[in-house]
């Protein structure tokens, strides 16, 4: 339940940072969460999908992942020739959007499953009592 509450704040910084830059805002609150989208967004809906990393160090490893990715994505564009600092951003909220609904619809699968399983052992329980 924890997981998908971050992820769904996650998915509101990424709208708010969208909208922010597509409506050409240009106050604090643009500032703001365009850092918290920078720290923590990208790395953040990485680490939702990699189940092992997420359960050790969620902030930490969120914060590293998301500057490393970054500066490796502006890094390229440069090198390409290709430097649209807001083309660039549209990319990559469109990645880390479908990255965190991803995880989101991952987590829900495996949650609906372990209830069936649940579901399944209690029946299959009640009916051995009902046997004796």
């Amino acid at each position: 339940m924890r997981d998908n509450v971050i992820d769904l704040g996650c998915v509101a910084v990424t709208v708010a940072v969208t909208v922010a830059v597509a409506t050409s805002e240009r106050g604090a609150f643009r500032a703001a969460v365009g850092v918290v989208f920078v720290l923590y967004v990208p790395g953040r809906s990485i680490i939702a999908n990699w189940p092992r990393m997420a359960a050790r160090s969620n902030i930490a490893a969120s914060v590293l992942f998301s500057l490393s990715i970054l500066t490796l994505f502006a890094t390229l564009t440069l090198w390409a020739g290709y430097w649209h600092p807001l083309g660039l951003l549209e990319v990559e909220c469109v990645a880390v959007g479908i990255a965190l609904f991803t995880a989101l619809l991952r987590r829900r699968r495996a949650d609906q499953a372990r209830a069936a399983v649940t579901a399944e052992a209690e029946s299959a329980t009640e009916l051995h009592d009902l046997d004796s």
